[in-house]
């Protein structure tokens, strides 16, 4: 797999444009032979937090803040022919720290088809537009900033049945990132663009053989898979590959070793242990201009006490490489939750987390507890 540094754009390039319109023919033929619709399914949720470290930095700050989100789906046909629409947002609101706010919006469509001679289409159009809060802190002034990013992003996928229990998929996607100029807080400082756009192109392919409850595999992404599936619920998962990131005027060239590791296990009386760890290369959740090398690994236990309640822990630990910064962050945390199911659509939530980060270089010390009580519904 290659990862590159972004790159300006300016314009959806010709080939999401493309994909974009063969995507649209598939959708609006699926549709037409598609079954009627059934009811969309709605989900919305409301939690009340309050945290001890609001700016998420060394200095801490505690606040309340409400997080909203919702989504509606629906879906149309059935397992030969389906076509499905998705919206969802999230915003949240500090009651103090509100240059910390945010708010995002993503549509979708999504379509599917299954044809003769062992054949499978799936394609996928969508859309996501953020306002991101933020701070910049200048010795012991803090200000605070705001950016505005939208992302389309265009995947097909093609599905061969091989036979003898094995299958080809063949995938391609192509995502543009378009960020606008980060605003400051009362125009302390006039606009300023600090985050490139991006045009990110994958194409991958992958070969999976089915054996009993194993199933192997491959991909030109320098990955090889496997995974098993038990008739007691358990099931493990196991991918080992290679990544490749070359950032701008050979800034940065490196291959590292990429790993994914998970599993589940339902235990006696009611207990099921749950558990993930990776290594890959993270261009997205960094504080890195470049990019950071990741590392995590996470073990949740979980229990159904009734019918109606659950209860969970679990903990993590994480560390990060900033490529450029030459920092590294050290992270771990844990947390507990309980689940009531009041009615059939209406859930209520308490959750507490704690969290620890160290910044080495920077010599930054983060300490958060965030707390939560929340109403989910699924109408």
């Amino acid at each position: 797999m290659t990862i590159e540094t972004p790159r300006p754009v300016t314009r959806p390039s010709s080939k999401l444009l493309g994909s974009a319109a063969c995507i649209g023919l598939l959708l609006a033929g699926t549709t037409a032979k598609a079954d009627p619709a059934a009811d969309p399914t709605i989900t919305g949720s409301i939690e009340q937090h309050w945290t001890t470290n609001a700016l998420d930095s060394d200095r801490a700050v505690t606040d309340w803040y409400t997080l909203l989100r919702g989504s509606i789906d629906q879906r149309w046909g059935d397992t030969d022919a389906s076509a499905r629409v998705h919206a969802d947002f999230e915003a949240s609101r500090y009651n103090r720290a509100s240059i910390e706010d945010d708010r995002s919006l993503a549509l979708s469509a999504e379509a599917f088809r299954r044809f003769e001679k062992g054949l499978e289409l799936r394609g996928t159009l969508s859309y996501r537009v953020m306002s991101t809060g933020d701070d910049l802190e200048i010795g012991p002034l803090i200000i605070g900033t705001r950016e505005l990013k939208q992302i389309l992003s265009a995947q097909g996928q093609l599905g061969i049945d091989l036979g003898h229990a094995t299958s080809l998929t063949i995938e391609a996607t192509e995502s543009i990132e378009k960020v606008g100029d980060t605003h400051f807080q009362d125009d302390l400082i006039s606009p300023v663009k600090l985050h490139a756009d991006r045009n990110l192109v994958q194409l991958a392919t992958r070969l999976t053989r089915t054996v009993g409850d194993y199933a192997f595999g491959g991909s030109n992404t320098a990955q090889a898979e496997a995974a098993f599936k038990g008739k007691d619920g358990s099931s493990f998962g196991l991918a080992l590959g290679a990544q490749y990131l070359r950032g701008a005027d050979g800034i940065y060239e490196r291959v590292l070793p990429t790993w994914q590791a998970n599993f589940v296990k339902p235990l006696p009386k009611g207990f099921e242990l749950r558990g993930t760890c990776f290594g890959r290369y993270e261009t997205s959740d960094t504080d890195d201009p470049l990019a950071s090398w990741l590392r995590r690994a996470e073990l949740e236990l979980g229990l159904k006490l009734h019918e109606n309640l659950a209860v969970g822990t679990g903990i993590f630990a994480q560390l990060k490489d900033n490529l450029l910064l030459e920092n590294v962050e050290r992270g771990k945390g844990v947390y507990a939750e309980a689940t009531w199911g009041a009615t059939k659509s209406l859930n209520i939530v308490f959750r507490i987390d704690y969290s620890q980060k160290v910044k080495t270089i920077l010599d930054e010390h983060e300490s958060t507890v965030d707390a939560f009580v929340g109403v989910r519904t699924n109408i």
